[in-house]
């Protein structure tokens, strides 16, 4: 999945991401580029709000909880990397597979345990190189198209 950020601050977002006790504030700006395209590695969904974990402009080694609002859909391709998991208390996260099978994966990547930094780097790698290629499905439609037009 790849998405391009159309705003860096809190200014853009909808009310129901503003909360100053974590950090998001109107005065928020977000290191991010305005224009640039970002893959998305893990994404969430709670209490109506949605959040990208993307490799922002300060991220070194792991993926920052981005809100969604703040970007524009470049290719919606679900990663085949990708599971779900929906909790009881309603919060629904798409990762891949170590992030829910580790316990504490995530905690441990973001404290640099040497481990799971080489596991993200691994993912991090495959997760560009697919969202970076052109989807199969659409180059042999393109190319069905191509023929058809061709021929008549």
């Amino acid at each position: 999945m790849r998405i391009r950020c159309i705003a860096n601050t809190g200014e853009s977002l909808p009310s129901n991401y503003i909360d100053p006790a974590r950090g998001y504030k109107k005065e928020t700006e977000f290191p991010l580029t305005v224009g640039k395209e970002y893959t998305v590695y893990a994404l969430k969904q709670w209490q109506g709000t949605v959040w990208y974990y993307i490799c922002d402009d300060n991220s070194t080694y792991y993926p920052i909880q981005t809100p969604a609002p703040l970007f524009e859909m470049v290719d919606n391709r679900m990663s085949k990397y990708w599971r779900f998991k929906f909790y009881n208390n309603g919060l629904l996260k798409i990762a891949f597979q170590q992030w829910f099978s580790e316990p504490y994966f995530y905690d441990k990547l973001t404290d640099q345990k040497e481990e799971q930094v080489l596991i993200f780097d691994k993912v991090k790698e495959l997760m560009d190189e697919e969202a970076l290629s052109p989807d199969p499905m659409l180059t042999a439609i393109d190319r069905s198209l191509e023929m058809a037009n061709l021929s008549g």
